[in-house]
């Protein structure tokens, strides 16, 4: 009898209550902000390098082109987040929630996520090439290429998702949940080892699997 995979368990997040206005204008370059709420602020183009938010709230704020490059948030809540671009390579995240994200391309290469959660929204381009992700749940969320290259998950599940390409060369997966996934292409398929799918997607995967096999359809 097969053992049933294990699935992320995330913390209940705590109902932020936040103490203060934020203004991302007004942020110094590594500066700290702790229990701010930040409602539809204006992002676009900001150097928010090496900046840390703990406890703050993100409401309709825009973030297009911002330099976020080794950011961290933590026990963070984003709601409506909107960036064509998102710049934030290497930047941490942990106890987060990120809800009806729409965001075109993000770049989160080498980037380290841990107990959070992406619930709805689109998402175009992501790319989590090198990244480390655990205990992380996208929940009926859009994606249109997904480029895990080289990426290390830990307790990773996609409930409800569709995922137009996802990109799996050198992947390390370890309790990976991916059934619930509407796939259309996967990408280095021998990196989804340790990964559980259901019966629906193993027949979607049976071409691409027999191809990495070298077998010929007779």
């Amino acid at each position: 009898m097969s053992k049933a995979p294990t699935v992320p368990r995330l913390p209940k997040f705590p109902e932020l209550v936040t103490t203060g206005f934020g203004d991302l204008t007004a942020l110094e370059v590594d500066g700290r902000s702790e229990g701010l709420l930040f409602d539809s602020d204006d992002g676009a183009g900001l150097d928010l390098e090496d900046t840390a938010f703990t406890e703050c709230v993100f409401k309709r704020v825009g973030l297009q082109g911002a330099e976020l490059q080794r950011a961290s948030f933590g026990d963070c809540r984003f709601e409506e987040l909107n960036a064509p671009s998102l710049q934030a390579a290497g930047s941490v995240w942990w106890n987060t929630e990120l809800r009806r994200t729409r965001i075109g391309s993000a770049e989160l290469h080498g980037a380290s996520i841990r107990s959070t959660l992406f619930d709805g929204g689109k998402l175009g381009y992501v790319n989590l090439r090198s990244a480390k992700l655990k205990d992380v749940v996208f929940r009926d969320v859009i994606i249109e290429e997904l480029d895990l290259g080289s990426a290390q998950l830990e307790r990773v599940s996609f409930p409800g998702c569709r995922i137009d390409s996802l990109i799996v060369n050198g992947s390390k997966l370890k309790h990976a949940d991916l059934r619930g996934i509407t796939l259309r292409s996967v990408t280095g398929i021998s990196g989804l080892r340790g990964a559980t799918i259901d019966e629906m997607q193993l027949a979607d995967l049976a071409p691409i699997l027999a191809a990495e096999a070298g077998l010929l359809l007779g």
